[in-house]
C-alpha cells in the first residue's frame, strides 16, 4: 500500500519530502574557500550548505512564491539550509536575515 502511494506521490508531481525549514545565509567570508564537497564556495553563485544530504544532491526550495533548485556543495552546522547568497537574492530571502522556506528533495 505504502509503495502504491508512494508511486502515485511521485507521478503527480507532488514533493515527497518537503518540509519547512529554516534558511540562512552564508556569510561572504567564505568566499573562495573550500567547501566539505571539494569545491569552491561562490558568493554570488545558487548553492546551498545541509547538514546531513549528500552532496550534490538537488534540492527545491521556495520562499513566498519564487521557487529555486540549488544543489547541496557543502556541510552546515547551526541551522537546516544555509544558501549562498545568490540563490537567497533569487529566493527573496534577506541577505542579513533568517527566513522560512520549504524544501523538496528526493
Amino acid at each position: 500500500m505504502v509503495r502504491h502511494l508512494l508511486a502515485a506521490a511521485l507521478l503527480l508531481g507532488s514533493p515527497v519530502h518537503a518540509r519547512s525549514v529554516t534558511a540562512t545565509v552564508y556569510h561572504s567570508y567564505y568566499h573562495g574557500r573550500q567547501t566539505a564537497c571539494g569545491g569552491t564556495y561562490e558568493h554570488w553563485g545558487i548553492s546551498a550548505a545541509h547538514p546531513w544530504l549528500p552532496c550534490g544532491t538537488p534540492v527545491r526550495v521556495s520562499h513566498r512564491g519564487r521557487v529555486l533548485t540549488v544543489r547541496v556543495t557543502d556541510r552546515c552546522d547551526c541551522s537546516s539550509l544555509d544558501l549562498s547568497a545568490g540563490a537567497a537574492h533569487r529566493l527573496g530571502v534577506p541577505l542579513d536575515g533568517i527566513a522560512t522556506v520549504t524544501i523538496d528533495h528526493p
